[in-house]
């Protein structure tokens, strides 16, 4: 009989001061590649409020000739402001927000370094027969996270496809802080069941806590029926908790401090053993988000070419070397042993920094502003690393 195994997945909503400080950071990041796509840079961003004003920090280490471009303190202060205004729903101006810069040149045997920036060891899973071939709980918490995301810009109304099975067309009164949890409960690589969905949202005081339960509960309702009836398989009958503190009126800089580096596990595949830094604000040479992108990318391949039904690969990482380590695990799900398995991989991947920023053009800061709009670095279509090609076997696996 297969072991049971727990896995959760928290997403963060948009306004969440955690989540709003990494989409700052990475769409700053997307700003100095703009001026040159070899900066280098490793980005702080910290929000809270200072005499009733948001103010947020941005400090780090960039390439020494980035702090002379002109205007870069008015540019970074613009992207804070724009995108401040447009999670919140508010209309700042400049003076309306406080930001405050504290960037260093970054040493110049580091920025020259053409291998791999730091050391770390990224993880990244996928599963054969699940929805993008991502955890079924990291898959549910940003999908619910989106729904209330989107009721929320758009004046409360609930997508029509959701509408009609719990008859609710609007829920007004949602503010843009929260978070969802889900908790999901495998046997093998096969979900057994959805075991929770927590949910933490902000909402206006018009919204009583009683309506907001029942409202967002119908919801969450709508969109399992609506996944059950999509994928033709039970999700189980998970417990919803929404605010069980109560009613949450205030959220935001102004009540939480938040990092971009408070949850750095939110980046990736949380309770798969990830212990990488957070990846946004960080240059490409760096291997917590290239690193993860790449051992996403072997594990879909994996999965996606029917060598496994589940797929988690780990690389490793040493600051300044080009040789990368290679390790996957199937829960023997696969006919082809742990060795051979990496062999494939190795023929047909190449594993090193600078060939992986060029496989997924992680230079170009269109990609880093993708990730700001979807909030999630693997949701996206479109992204390089969920795509599927077929693999070939070396002659003496073939």
């Amino acid at each position: 009989m297969l072991e049971k195994i727990a896995h959760s997945f928290e997403a963060g909503r948009r306004g969440k001061p955690d989540e709003l400080d990494s989409g700052i950071a990475n769409l700053i990041g997307a700003h100095l590649l703009d001026i040159d796509q070899n900066a280098r840079f490793d980005l702080r961003v910290s929000g809270t409020y200072r005499d009733g004003r948001p103010m947020i920090r941005v400090s780090g280490e960039v390439s020494d000739f980035l702090l002379g471009t002109p205007n870069i303190g008015n540019d970074i202060s613009g992207i804070v402001l724009d995108r401040y205004n447009q999670v919140h729903r508010t209309d700042l101006k400049p003076e309306d927000i406080l930001v405050e810069l504290n960037l260093k040149p970054q040493d110049h045997n580091l920025a020259s370094n053409g291998k791999a920036g730091d050391s770390g060891n990224p993880i990244a899973v996928a599963y054969k027969d699940n929805m993008s071939y991502l955890p079924w709980e990291r898959f549910v918490a940003v999908k619910i996270r989106d729904i209330l995301d989107g009721i929320y810009h758009n004046g409360g109304a609930v997508p029509p496809n959701l509408a009609k099975y719990p008859s609710i067309s609007e829920l007004k009164g949602l503010r843009a802080d929260g978070k969802v949890s889900v908790g999901a409960l495998y046997s093998g690589s096969q979900l057994d069941s959805l075991t929770q969905i927590t949910l933490a949202i902000e909402h206006e005081k018009s919204l009583s806590i009683d309506e907001l339960r029942k409202k967002v509960s119908k919801v969450v309702v709508a969109y399992l029926n609506r996944l059950e009836m999509i994928t033709m398989r039970p999700l189980g009958n998970p417990e919803i908790n929404i605010n069980g503190a109560g009613a949450w009126n205030k959220g935001g800089w102004e009540v939480d401090e938040g990092s971009r580096e408070a949850k750095p596990y939110r980046d990736g595949f949380a309770s798969y053993g990830v212990q990488e830094d957070s990846f946004s604000g960080e240059d490409p040479t760096k291997p917590s988000g290239t690193g993860t992108f790449l051992a996403r990318y072997i594990a879909v391949q994996l999965v996606g070419n029917n060598l496994a039904d589940f797929a988690r690969v780990a690389l490793s990482y040493t600051i300044g070397k080009e040789e990368v380590g290679l390790n996957i695990v199937t829960n023997g799900t696969s006919s082809l042993s742990q060795t051979d398995l990496e062999k494939v991989i190795r023929f047909q991947i190449p594993l090193g920094i600078r060939d992986t920023i060029q496989k997924f053009d992680l230079r170009n800061p269109k990609l880093y502003r993708k990730i700001v709009e979807d909030s999630d670095y693997f949701h996206g279509g479109g992204l390089p690393w969920n795509s599927v090609r077929e693999l070939v076997r070396p002659l003496d696996l073939a």
